[in-house]
């Protein structure tokens, strides 16, 4: 092979081998970086209660466990707390933009979980986040299931099946 394709080869690896590292840098730099406070959805979740430090008034009916649960409630943080969500066959929580249900705090990855109904039962399935989503306090591994009442952890945002 003649010296110059050799050394232009070696000038195209070098710049893909930046690129590859410019990309790796800007991946774990969207993960770390903060972001301003709200909570965006695709039109599923409600607006929270106005007011500063209102909170949504909690459920004083017994929870039915045989009943078919319809939408996901907020209960922590306070300044969220409300906010609703109906189930469908496929919800992805996370701090990206293409997520159904989008919370912009900080312990939140950008796709964290999936929330699905399969055969009129709620699952839950962590999709490799960094902290992890929980159920009643148990830690999701593969794909566990959540009945009325349950209340599911995604970093700080807390949610209520109802």
């Amino acid at each position: 092979m003649p010296e110059q394709l050799l050394t232009v080869l070696k000038f195209c690896l070098l710049a893909l081998l930046y690129l590859f590292f410019l990309r790796v840098l800007r991946a774990i730099w969207s993960e770390v970086s903060p972001r301003p406070a709200s909570v965006v959805d695709a039109g599923a979740v409600a607006a929270a209660p106005a007011g500063p430090g209102a909170k949504a008034p909690r459920s004083t009916r017994k929870v039915r466990r045989n009943a078919t649960p319809s939408e996901l409630v907020v209960v922590e943080p306070a300044v969220r707390a409300g906010a609703r969500a109906a189930l469908g066959p496929d919800l992805t929580v996370g701090r990206a933009a293409g997520c159904s249900l989008v919370f912009d705090e900080r312990y939140v990855s950008q796709v964290h979980a999936r929330i699905f109904v399969r055969d009129g039962s709620v699952f839950v399935e962590d999709l490799g986040s960094t902290n992890g989503t929980w159920v009643n306090g148990a830690r999701v591994v593969g794909q566990m299931p959540a009945r009325l009442g349950d209340r599911i952890q995604v970093g700080n945002v807390v949610m209520e099946v109802r």
